[in-house]
């Protein structure tokens, strides 16, 4: 028994595999269908967020980052969480809305419909990614000096984050195609999550009787991993790391398994 599931999940993996890249490259180039202005666009929005909130929390609040070397520039502090979240959320609300986009699909042809919302977190973190290269490439350039633990303790960490985000898109993708308000509910949902992360305040900010509540936000702790990586240089806390090991594991496999018992009513659905 053991076998045959080792046989079916393997060959099922190796079906995902094939189909994935072609179907990344067409949600790529559908995302920058049309003119070059199109693609001027997409990258507009997250540069007017970028200089309203360095406007306002750096020029008009004035707030200062500290660290054991100096002050840290509140733009690095700024970029190092933003662009990592600016992922992660389009990249979860893409997905929880892949499903019903894609319904006339699903509806004819025998597909594997979880690479939907795969493949919307996949092209997310690739919008992103040039962003996030040529803020590092500055940041270092500026700092002076480069430590090699920064490339690998990044790249877990985005790839922590591909998981993390992968199991909200599937979960909320299934859930999206029963109940429809799941889409606007996330929309408002990661408005506050966003607020309660320290993207754009240090965590020393925070009051002590609502640190804890802020860190209970997983979103809070990966954000917190990026900092301590790229900014000061360090490795997370161990507590950290645990717990976002922990909420990342669980959403990820909740998201397989509820996908997997819901999708068979699809087709019915849509």
């Amino acid at each position: 028994m053991v076998r045959d599931f080792i046989v079916v999940t393997t060959g099922r993996i190796k079906k995902l595999y094939k189909l994935l890249p072609p179907l990344l490259m067409r949600d790529i180039k559908e995302r920058y269908a049309g003119s070059v202005m199109g693609v001027f666009w997409t990258f507009l929005q997250p540069l007017l967020f970028i200089l309203i909130y360095w406007m306002v929390f750096s020029r008009i609040l004035n707030v200062r980052i500290k660290a054991d070397t100096g002050e840290i520039p509140f733009i690095a502090y700024l970029l190092s969480g933003l662009l990592p979240w600016l992922a992660l959320q389009e990249g979860v609300l893409r997905g929880a809305s892949s499903i019903l986009e894609k319904r006339y699909i699903i509806k004819k042809v025998i597909f594997p419909a979880e690479l939907f919302p795969l493949s919307s977190v996949l092209s997310s973190l690739i919008h992103y990614s040039l962003g996030i290269f040529f803020f590092l490439i500055f940041y270092f350039i500026w700092k002076g000096n480069f430590s090699l633990s920064v490339v690998p303790l990044t790249a877990s960490l985005l790839m922590l984050q591909i998981l993390l985000t992968s199991g909200l898109a599937l979960l909320f993708s299934s859930v999206a195609v029963y109940l429809r308000d799941v889409i606007q509910i996330l929309g408002v949902t990661f408005q506050v999550l966003f607020y309660m992360s320290t993207i754009l305040y240090p965590i020393d900010a925070v009051p002590a009787g609502l640190r804890k509540i802020i860190l209970l936000n997983p979103f809070t702790t990966l954000t917190e991993a990026y900092h301590k990586v790229i900014l000061y240089g360090g490795f997370p806390e161990m507590n950290e790391l645990i717990y976002l090991l922990a909420v990342t594991s669980i959403v990820f496999f909740s998201g397989i398994c509820l996908f997997r018992k819901l999708k068979g009513g699809f087709a019915d659905v849509l």
